[in-house]
């Protein structure tokens, strides 16, 4: 199971239309060189063995099968980065500077 700071859950709280559905799913190929899958949050209706994840008591985000699989533990967390605002993830024990 992924992990959402609260953080992370009110961002994509805000992403999110009502009664739209966010997904968290692998993005597109991967990079050559590149051991990490990219992943994307897109407006899109679950599919079979996604994970919802809830935010107070109705689900927030659907996270694929896949990536559940391969994230497995870690935390999903809001990051400011030069670009604008972003989500990052990464194992629990590497705090917050760490994820990417």
């Amino acid at each position: 199971m992924i992990i959402l700071t609260e953080a992370a859950k009110r961002g994509f709280r805000t992403l999110r239309p009502d009664g739209e559905a966010l997904r968290l799913d692998r993005a597109g190929v991967i990079p050559e060189g590149k051991r990490e899958p990219k992943l994307a949050v897109y407006l899109g209706e679950p599919e079979d063995g996604d994970e919802p994840i809830k935010y107070r008591g109705e689900p927030l985000l659907y996270v694929s099968r896949m990536v559940s699989a391969a994230f497995d533990g870690c935390v999903v967390d809001l990051a400011e980065t030069p670009e604008g605002v972003g989500f990052a993830i990464g194992p629990p024990e590497a705090g917050r500077e760490a994820r990417s």
